[in-house]
């Protein structure tokens, strides 16, 4: 064989090492960056198991990961709030356990559904922030209107999400309509985790509530 040929096959092995190589790290860290989280140690309890894990597990937000699973840090399970924070995350393992009664209920009391993105704009579609306890169904449609849903803020990190609501009808983005506030807020406010109405039953058991939808949640679930 040509020395030449030779050389050129050297530099055809070289460059598809080197592809595969970067193919390699970049799915490696795609995985670190997205399933950043090791279990230290599980807490067996009547109603789901408790995964201790690391404290950088999505930025130490607790979540469920199934309909058994409840993740937290060790520093929220020692807090103060371990309960409340518990009671919040049970209610999403029982919506993840009966997700056929959740949706009649927020389409029947509350006039939610659950839905596709729709004519969402591809810039929110793609900067949607992932939630474990929505992920089944992330876009949440009030009264076949308005849209709401959480995106990523300038920093891209789970805490610091915006949450918007888009309204189908105008083609853009708007504050919470009258009507949903007069329904879902009380004489204790608004809640704060209004992105789905998974997080607005979890905070309204969790914590307490006097609006009309969280009396209806009381009067469904009691």
């Amino acid at each position: 064989m040509p020395h030449f040929a030779r050389a050129s096959v050297v530099v055809v092995l070289l460059l598809l090492l080197f592809a595969i190589g970067a193919i390699l790290y970049y799915v490696v860290v795609k995985y670190r960056a997205t399933d950043d989280c090791h279990v230290l140690r599980r807490i067996v309890t009547d109603n789901g198991t408790i995964e201790i894990v690391n404290a950088t597990c999505k930025e130490g937000l607790p979540h469920t990961t199934d309909s058994h699973t409840i993740r937290m840090t060790e520093s929220a399970y020692a807090a103060d709030r371990r309960e409340t924070t518990l009671a919040h995350e049970r209610v999403h393992l029982d919506q993840k356990r009966n997700p056929a009664a959740w949706r009649d209920f927020y389409n029947r009391a509350w006039g939610y559904e659950l839905v596709e993105a729709g004519d969402l704009p591809t810039e929110y579609v793609k900067n949607l922030r992932p939630n474990p306890d929505t992920a089944d169904a992330p876009w949440a449609l009030w009264r076949g209107r308005w849209l709401f849903f959480p995106n990523y803020g300038a920093d891209r990190t789970l805490r610091n999400a915006r949450i918007f609501v888009w309204d189908t009808q105008l083609k853009e983005i708007v504050s919470p309509p009258s009507e949903w506030t007069a329904m879902f807020c009380g004489t204790d406010g608004c809640p704060h985790q209004f992105e789905h109405p998974h997080e607005l039953s979890a905070e309204y058991i969790a914590e307490g509530h006097t609006s009309p939808a969280a009396l209806k949640l009381f009067a469904w679930k009691h």
